[in-house]
């Protein structure tokens, strides 16, 4: 017996960016963004619109999917690193706009590895009878970070922007082409076969790789007008750093939970990779020695969605096929705090 994955579903705002659009709006171009990082487009969700309407709409779907009834979900787990307010989380919210019952909720700030620790604690509450049917929610809306976004909507009515604002999205080009907004859900049940283990980490060392300075408890007040100024409010990344991890801990994780259970990269059918850039889901593909096919990517159309990427991925091969029967899936992701980890699921 496992936990088993019976229903799945996405949600991605209308709106498209284009690598052309950031091009009007910075110096960049398609082929500059697609060579370093492989995105083509990503989502953007309007004002107003926060994770929880995106995880909320995700969430129905994959009830849906699964046959199920929003009565029939009794714990709720939401994955996000931009919750809808500072407090209380956004899983309140999703509960709410899901329409399920007063159901145990649990947010998890795990960031782009908040998705697999979800899985974890969904296949636990199963395991030791908490719960009969979980629902795992990532759920993200960066819009609110882009330094971008106001501009592109300013474009779209025809007004272009002033020299200032190009050289402040200049400054941020780096990370602003990454991201996009989105959200995946995961309906599971006790079943035959279905998740095997998983392998989790946490590294604080590695806490400076991808943060945000400013705004959080460290600071009196925790949010004030300096450091919006000052910008300490956007996310800082060390790029290089980042991708030296992250190809490294991924192959590793994979390879941990797979000689957990006497198994070898080359059992394995599909990688579902978090999708963050092509040049790490390369890396991760070569460490292990698979085909380009094996570790399949969706950040063309998505970028990074940080918590919705392995759910988005799974539902849409899922959903077109590409999941065989009885293959084996390992789940890998590695992201802000740093934490990463791989689990491996066995398709019923």
């Amino acid at each position: 017996m496992g936990s088993v994955i019976i229903g799945t579903g996405m949600h991605v705002p209308p709106a498209v960016v284009t690598n052309d659009d950031l091009a009007e709006l910075m110096d960049t171009s398609d082929e500059w963004i697609r060579a370093r990082t492989g995105v083509q487009e990503r989502r953007l969700a309007e004002p107003g619109v926060g994770s929880a309407d995106l995880g909320a709409a995700a969430a129905r779907a994959a009830i849906d999917d699964a046959g199920l009834t929003p009565a029939d979900i009794d714990a709720l787990v939401v994955a996000t690193m931009t919750p809808d307010f500072y407090a209380p989380g956004s899983v309140a919210l999703v509960q709410e706009l899901a329409g399920l019952g007063p159901v145990p909720a649990f947010d998890l700030r795990q960031q782009c590895s908040g998705f697999l620790y979800g899985l974890d604690l969904a296949d636990s509450l199963l395991a030791a009878g908490k719960a009969a049917t979980v629902l795992v929610v990532g759920a993200e809306v960066h819009a609110g970070l882009q330094p971008w976004a106001a501009e592109w909507r300013a474009l779209q009515q025809g007004t272009p922007p002033t020299d200032e604002q190009r050289k402040r999205m200049d400054r941020y080009r780096g990370w602003g082409v990454l991201f996009g907004d989105g959200a995946g859900a995961m309906v599971l049940r006790r079943g035959e076969r279905g998740f095997l283990g998983f392998r989790l980490y946490t590294d604080g060392s590695q806490f400076e790789l991808i943060h945000v300075p400013a705004v959080g408890s460290r600071h009196q007040p925790y949010v004030a007008s300096e450091q919006v100024a000052a910008e300490a409010h956007l996310p800082a990344m060390q790029g290089p750093q980042l991708y030296r991890q992250a190809v490294r801990r991924m192959p590793e994780a994979v390879e941990a939970v797979l000689a957990d259970h006497g198994l070898a990269a080359a059992d394995v059918d599909l990688v579902v990779a978090h999708q963050a850039n092509t040049r790490i889901l390369d890396g991760v593909r070569k460490a292990l020695g698979l085909r380009t096919d094996q570790v399949p990517v969706n950040l063309d159309r998505y970028g990074n969605t940080t918590a919705g990427t392995l759910p988005i991925l799974y539902h849409e091969l899922r959903h077109a096929g590409r999941v065989p029967a009885g293959g084996l899936v390992c789940f890998v992701t590695f992201g802000a705090g740093a934490h990463w980890g791989a689990g491996l699921y066995r398709e019923p």
